[in-house]
């Protein structure tokens, strides 16, 4: 996943370094918090195929609270959906 540098912008892709290809920030913290958001989101859709829908929902809203991203606010209004939380998966389906 490409990730943009908080210092400048630039688009930095998977296979660059630690470092920002242009200004030189660190970028290592930021990659860690996004791969752990991909795990939870792994995590969650395990969840959700297992049928455990309070576990699905606690680990797609761990991910967004780390990145906001379509798929977890998608696996979020799922699991919320399936628990049968209207109001909750209302909010997701808006975030989504």
């Amino acid at each position: 996943m490409a990730i943009a540098c908080p210092a400048c912008g630039k688009e930095n892709g998977e296979a660059e370094t630690g470092a920002c290809a242009r200004c030189g920030c660190d970028l290592r913290r930021l990659r860690a918090v996004s791969r752990c958001a991909d795990e939870r989101l792994a995590q969650a859709a395990e969840r959700l195929r297992a049928r455990d829908w309070p576990g699905a929902l606690r680990r797609a809203e761990e991910s967004w609270r780390l990145r906001h991203t379509p798929e977890a606010a998608r696996l979020a209004f799922l699991a919320a959906a399936a628990s049968g939380a209207t109001r909750k998966a209302a909010l997701w389906l808006a975030r989504g």
